[in-house]
């Protein structure tokens, strides 16, 4: 199993490319300078916590398949052995037994065997409850894997800033210009992000999270010591769970956190359902046990994160009332001393705020989508234009400050056009994964990938401000992300090596398959370069736990922020 570079971001000459959880850099030639690897003692943790999440199994006995009736009465012999102690009133039993008539036995054998069936149908249930339970929590463990979700670097380029989704962490990098990262700082937010942006003076980032609010937390902050609650809440929980273990610091303004977060933590119960005086059994009372400690690990854990969080400054700004998809910084071309927070969300609202400190201040809404919108571009030349796309069959695009929709452009009708007539068939909805801009001269050009679709769209953003799809370029597998190497004008596209076309096993033979593209454009077209690209092979960085089918649940997530019950609503 190849494992992709999935995450790309260039910057002068230098490419940044994500390998599962791992960053690592090129020069123009795709010549390797450095790799960041994932900490390995979190690493770890994270493996523990995922086990030790892992519910205990249900208290409940598996029933005997041995006979009704009372036991028979044992005594110790000389030789240490227990025999049964044949009593009168067995004696008695047993005549009675012999003397019943044929019509009772057979009523008795009948009631025995409805009971064994009836055994027998419990015990599959059980079966099929821990077999559901225990595909649940692998399912967990395998989105739990800490991949790098996303790259943000600042204007300058000296910062790199990167997410990992699993242990919802922010990690920020020093680059030395030459391809080089240092660590400076990796903070645990309270809940997942799901996308960053960052403020023109590059010193504030913004965090979207699944819960549908956005944080914002400095670049930059001195490290300083934690907080005795912390600390002991993190000793607590050190060789039982799986906890972040961020570098906290002392910020300079109060640190504005959620008291919830805590307080919620504090009030969960550790206590089971079942208890000593319901079980009966040895095996059952040591499940019992099991369920304890494991509440209390989870309790502690969440606890630590909690506490963990508060040892940094993060503000909320805004929120919405569903999971967030996308985010960015804006500044309006009648408005250069201004800036607004454009925000989209799953329920096809694109919201735009003002920028810090007034984030509360609603300006605006984007509405028209009927489906998730996943991404919002604003062009580099062209920032009084934005274009979002997502679960709809076509882009939109607005004039974001008046909130006017200016046109569409097909993208699902693009699709079907450059498909197979057999495998157009059998696409009858796009998920868009990527917006990206491309200026060269006077000319933007807008690059749009959807998910599982090896196509690259390329439209045209004209003087009037709409889209005309100008090439569909075919590629050898699924594309992942999109970048532009403007020292040597080349558009980088990563493929997914795994669901390459029929050249992949002759690829693999020549030292690889393809996972990072270049293209190369002429006045009219895009074409693939002849070299310049770059191969890969199996990865010692994979997760040997991971399948085939784990790794697609890792990379393509679009799709599922459909609403499948949508008509119900």
């Amino acid at each position: 199993m190849a494992l992709p570079y999935h995450v790309l971001k260039v910057h002068d000459g230098i490419i940044f490319a994500a390998r599962g959880s791992n960053i690592h850099s090129f020069n123009s030639n795709f010549e390797p300078i450095s790799v960041w690897k994932y900490p390995v003692k979190q690493e770890e943790t994270n493996g523990q916590k995922t086990e030790s999440e892992t519910p205990a199994p249900t208290v409940e006995a598996e029933e005997s398949s041995a006979p009704e009736g009372p036991p028979a009465k044992k005594r110790k012999t000389e030789d240490g052995e227990a025999a049964a102690v044949v009593t009168e009133e067995s004696k008695e039993q047993e005549a009675k037994e012999e003397t019943t008539t044929e019509g009772q036995t057979e009523t008795k054998t009948d009631g025995k065997n409805q009971q064994e069936v009836n055994r027998r149908s419990r015990r599959q249930k059980q079966k099929q409850k821990t077999e559901g339970a225990m595909a649940k929590n692998n399912n967990k463990a395998v989105l739990e894997t800490p991949f790098v979700q996303g790259m943000y670097l600042t204007t300058d380029g000296r910062h790199l800033v990167a997410i990992t989704g699993a242990d919802k962490t922010i990690w920020v990098f020093e680059h030395d210009g030459a391809g080089n990262l240092k660590q400076l700082s990796q903070r645990a937010m309270p809940k997942r992000p799901c996308a960053l942006a960052l403020t023109p003076d590059n010193k504030t980032i913004l965090s979207a999270d699944k819960f549908g609010d956005v944080f914002s937390l400095p670049l930059l902050f001195t490290p300083a010591e934690p907080t005795a609650a912390a600390a002991a809440a993190t000793t607590t929980t050190t060789s039982e769970v799986a906890t972040p273990e961020p570098t906290p610091s002392a910020p300079a303004t109060p640190v504005i956190v959620p008291p919830t977060d805590v307080a919620k933590a504090q009030q969960l119960s550790v206590k089971p359902q079942a208890n000593e005086l319901t079980v009966h059994t040895l095996r059952n009372l040591k499940a019992l046990e099991n369920q304890k400690r494991c509440l209390e690990r989870q309790k502690a854990a969440k606890l630590a994160a909690a506490l963990q969080a508060s040892q940094f400054e993060h503000t909320l700004q805004l929120g919405h009332v569903s999971m967030l998809t996308s985010v960015a910084v804006a500044v309006h071309p009648s408005h250069p001393n201004r800036t607004y927070i454009i925000t989209a969300d799953r329920d096809e609202h694109i919201r735009v705020s003002r920028g810090i400190p007034q984030a509360h201040v609603i300006e605006g809404f984007l509405l028209g989508h009927d489906e998730f919108v996943s991404r919002v571009c604003i062009p580099e030349k062209r920032g009084d234009v934005l274009i979002s796309g997502g679960g709809d069959d076509d882009l939109f695009v607005w004039d974001w400050v008046s909130g006017s929709l200016l046109g569409k452009a097909a993208v699902l009708a693009e699709v079907k056009k450059a498909l197979a007539a057999e495998e157009a068939e059998k696409v009858t909805k796009v998920a868009v994964t990527r917006i990206f801009d491309v200026q060269q001269g006077e000319k933007t050009q807008i690059f749009v990938i959807c998910e599982r679709i090896p196509l690259l769209l390329v439209y045209t953003l004209t003087s009037t401000n709409t889209l005309e799809h100008t090439q569909t370029l075919s590629l050898p597998g699924n594309p992942l992300d999109v970048e532009y190497l403007k020292a040597e004008s080349k558009l980088l596209v990563s493929i997914d090596p795994n669901t390459s076309s029929e050249t992949q096993e002759e690829e693999a033979n020549n030292g690889g398959v393809s996972s990072i593209l270049a293209l190369s454009s002429d006045e009219s077209s895009w074409k693939v370069a002849p070299t310049g690209g770059l191969k890969v092979t199996e990865s010692a960085e994979a997760d040997n736990s991971l399948s085939p089918q784990d790794l697609q649940k890792l990379l393509y997530t679009t799709e599922s922020l459909r609403k499948t019950n949508k008509d119900d609503e």
